[in-house]
């Protein structure tokens, strides 16, 4: 049968599931903390010297909602230098293609290049602004996010990387960038899944 203890980490297991390595590693730093807490009662590790040392450590969901909010903040930061990378492997992508569309002097779509400009231009102002007004925020990410996407694929559709037979190094870059969009993304749902569930968290205290 379980203990107050037990019941106590499985809730704070099942309060951080959504960033599993920190609620290992929590659950295993708070449950020794607390049987270290029993051990030291006048009772010994009496269900009831468990009751009070979990008393004075808590309450599971207020020590959960804090660590997410720790979470949040090494995710933004992973996700915003994901980011960065995207950005500057997109530029240098479109720079392999531009020169290699001044030699080939062909382009399947008028609007491609006003697309693929632009949104990249507009993807990096929402970066910058985002960076330094809201770091924490989804919304720049997720903008930043789409901006690049449009801008890579219409990148691809103006070249016609797949059609007229690019040279490897135009391809190898284009491959770079979708790559580099896919692990974009899901840092950014991982970040969205973070903030939800901290708001979930603190609203249920």
């Amino acid at each position: 049968m379980a203990g107050v203890i037990d019941d106590y980490v499985a809730a704070l297991r099942r309060d951080l599931d959504f960033d599993p390595p920190l609620a290992r590693r929590l659950a295993d730093e708070v449950e020794a903390h607390l049987w270290d807490a029993a051990e030291a009662d006048p009772s010994g590790p009496s269900p009831e010297a468990q009751q009070r040392a979990v008393a004075r450590f808590g309450l599971a969901r207020e020590i959960a909602a804090q660590f997410a909010a720790d979470a949040i903040d090494r995710q933004a930061k992973r996700t915003w230098m994901m980011l960065a990378a995207t950005v500057a492997v997109t530029f240098i992508a479109m720079r392999l293609r531009v020169l290699w569309l001044d030699d080939f002097g062909a382009s399947m779509s008028a609007l491609a290049p006003l697309i693929d400009r632009y949104a990249f231009i507009a993807a990096l102002a929402v970066g910058v602004i985002g960076w330094f007004v809201c770091r924490r925020s989804l919304a720049p990410l997720a903008i930043c996010l789409g901006g690049l996407a449009a801008s890579i694929a219409a990148g691809i559709a103006r070249a016609g990387l797949f059609a007229d037979g690019a040279p490897l190094h135009v391809l190898l870059a284009a491959a770079g960038e979708i790559a580099l969009i896919g692990l974009l993304s899901w840092h950014v749902f991982g970040l969205h899944r973070r903030l939800r569930r901290t708001a979930m968290l603190r609203n249920a205290q």
